[in-house]
């Protein structure tokens, strides 16, 4: 297997690939990429239809060069994201972006993987008979840091 950075250079190149983990609040865990395909044993669905996880905010407020916040378009046809968010909902979800490149003809990873982002889901922004658009922000974020610890 190798490295992502060896592979990234050559004329010839495997699919590069992000591969979702959401888990829920009640436990459970969904995945999501681009294309259907299994990674360490787990099945992820080709439900992600767009993401900006690639604008990398440079100079950012909070001093680090990060993605602050990860927006994700997902195919919601059969209204599967509807009723998931009507029964568990997806505020306060975690989630878990992961890159590699994957051999689509062979049906595994080309390279290692490497985890992009970790954060926290927003509520949808959007729901509709086609799309589910949901935003998650970085765990690092510190928007998030209530200072003073104490309140006065």
């Amino acid at each position: 297997m190798d490295t992502i950075a060896n592979l990234k250079e050559q004329v010839m190149a495997q699919t590069p690939l992000l591969l979702f983990d959401a888990a829920l609040a009640n436990g459970q865990t969904e995945r999501w990429s681009t294309h259907q395909v299994t990674f360490n044993g787990q099945a992820y669905s080709a439900r992600v239809l767009k993401h900006n996880l690639f604008e990398i905010q440079t100079a950012s407020e909070q001093g680090i060069d990060a993605v602050p916040k990860l927006a994700l378009t997902l195919a919601n046809a059969d209204s599967h994201f509807s009723q998931m968010e009507a029964a568990v909902g997806f505020k306060g979800a975690k989630l878990k972006a992961t890159f590699l490149f994957f051999d689509l003809v062979g049906g595994g990873p080309a390279t290692e993987s490497l985890v992009l982002f970790q954060g926290i889901f927003n509520p949808p922004e959007s729901i509709t008979e086609e799309i589910f658009r949901i935003s998650a922000t970085n765990r690092m974020n510190m928007q998030r840091v209530l200072l003073p610890p104490v309140r006065i």
